[in-house]
């Protein structure tokens, strides 16, 4: 059931009412609600969604109009989803109205808190009726009689002020259900099943190869999995006119002695747009032949950022140079799956997708990319696709399942998970926070729990994880090690 507002909308135009995320039925102005989605920022995240495939139909649809000034968007000639960046006490989240599922299809007056409560618990128990074997645990059950609590008073309330505190708090109840539902199923389902799961993580430096392929194997057990990145500034790729593996050996040879299975990035996305096709293919030619011990390749990361068709500036921000249409990223990866695939046919062949919806233009959001570009032939080359999360820059939160099952459904017969997992460097945007906004270390552990464990619940895939800044944080925080070792510990005993 949908409790709209007495105030009509006209033809196709939805008018949104935003309560404050705390859940005490303040409606904000315009302003104020654009305040909370900006996160930390300034940067819009409202996008227009096919709410059945995530289809990136229009970015930035919001607009103000009338009196009171409250933001509106226009139903374009098919139902949509509305979707935008939005906190609970969990942290922000891609939270997606999609009016039932069918997409908005007539223009009316929605309260937005009340309806992204609505949406989001009717896709709370379609997870529920996807893992009948689910063992519920009492934390899941507290958290969900919270949600079906406050979504009913919101249901029963008169005003739209009572519809927004109580939907907002029955959103703050759902997304900790869900996050607990698919945190606890992930190792379940992975040990029932008995797949092959990864616990990986990604080594940047390659000193002290001794000390990290120890922790990576202690925090991982038989599950272990690196993901070394072979930077052409170590080995010199530039100064030597070619890239020298050599320089990597003692790394490589120390995760295998470790027991860790190894996955090789022979060009990490930031470096991708300054390789001509035939120089991209150049190193990952070498790197594989030098190394026929390492289990899979990489052969594109973060494939649709659009730093990697782009040039970009000092601070790493796209310009509107393109590179030439000979050296696009799908160029290169084509030809270096294909590759691997003749050259390697026992190795996994790897492409890792960036998570952006609503952050970026709709080019270069997740599924309409891999839609656009990826050809039937690079689909046939590639094992597996990853993804890569960094939520601080783009939220997942309640819509982790969403996009995971988009993703299974993109890519039949493909293993999929998470290729790269961090929070709050200094790179990055730091616009939305997770978990704890107060305290970064221990959102940083609570992030690690959740995406190491809930990637593992779906059929065919591998979990993955990848912490980035593994060598930097993990040996000094024996918090973040008790993360991913609990994962590890769920899945062997």
């Amino acid at each position: 059931m949908v409790v709209s507002s007495a105030a009509p909308s006209i033809d196709n135009t939805v008018t949104l009412k935003f309560y404050d995320a705390q859940g005490s039925g303040t409606e904000l102005s315009a302003d104020e609600a654009k305040s909370v989605i900006h996160g930390n920022g300034e940067n819009d995240s409202d996008t227009l969604l096919d709410p059945a495939t995530m289809q990136d139909l229009a970015m930035h649809p919001l607009y103000k109009k009338g009196m009171p000034g409250r933001w509106q968007f226009d139903i374009p000639d098919r139902p949509v989803a509305f979707a935008v960046n939005w906190p609970t006490r969990r942290g922000f989240s891609f939270v997606v109205l999609d009016d039932g599922g069918a997409g908005f299809r007539a223009g009316r007056t929605v309260v937005f808190n009340y309806q992204a409560a609505v949406d989001a618990m009717r896709r709370l128990n379609a997870a529920l009726d996807a893992r009948p074997d689910y063992h519920r645990s009492n934390e899941w059950a507290a958290a969900y009689a919270a949600a079906e609590s406050n979504l009913n008073l919101a249901r029963q309330a008169g005003t739209d002020s009572d519809r927004g505190k109580y939907g907002q708090l029955a959103l703050d109840s759902i997304h900790l259900a869900t996050d607990t539902l698919l945190a606890e199923y992930g190792p379940q389902y992975a040990k029932s099943r008995g797949t092959d799961p990864q616990i990986g993580v990604t080594i940047d430096k390659i000193d002290k190869a001794a000390e990290w392929s120890t922790l990576a194997q202690r925090v991982s057990g038989s599950y272990g999995w690196v993901r070394i990145v072979f930077d052409p500034a170590v080995d010199d790729e530039e100064g030597r006119g070619q890239p020298d593996p050599e320089v990597y050996r003692q790394a490589v040879e120390t995760a295998k002695a470790a027991g860790l299975k190894i996955l090789g990035q022979p060009v990490d996305s930031y470096f991708a747009n300054r390789y001509t096709t035939e120089g991209y293919l150049t190193r990952v030619r070498a790197y594989v032949n030098a190394f026929p011990q390492i289990d899979a390749w990489e052969v594109g990361n973060e494939v649709n950022g659009c730093w990697l068709d782009r040039k970009t500036d000092d601070q790493g921000t796209c310009t509107q140079q393109e590179v030439p249409h000979e050296d696009r990223i799908i160029n290169k990866i084509e030809q270096a799956a294909r590759y691997v695939h003749e050259q390697r046919p026992d190795a996994m062949v790897v492409l890792t997708l960036y998570w952006q919806i609503g952050t970026d233009s709709p080019e270069w959001s997740t599924f309409n990319w891999a839609r656009a570009n990826l050809t039937p032939q690079i689909r046939r080359d590639i094992d597996t696709v990853l993804l890569s999360t960094w939520v601080e820059d783009a939220p997942l939160g309640l819509a982790f399942d969403q996009v995971m099952t988009t993703l299974l459904d993109e890519f039949p017969g493909k293993k999929v998970g998470l290729g790269e997992l961090g929070y709050w460097l200094a790179s990055t945007s730091r616009l939305y926070w997770a978990f704890d906004p107060l305290d970064v270390a221990s959102a940083r552990r609570e992030l690690a729990a959740y995406y190491y464990s809930a990637a593992l619940g779906y059929p065919r895939s591998v979990g993955g994880g990848y912490w980035w800044d593994f060598v930097d944080e993990m040996p000094t925080d024996p918090g973040l090690q008790q993360a991913v070792y609990q994962v590890t510990d769920q899945l062997a005993n």
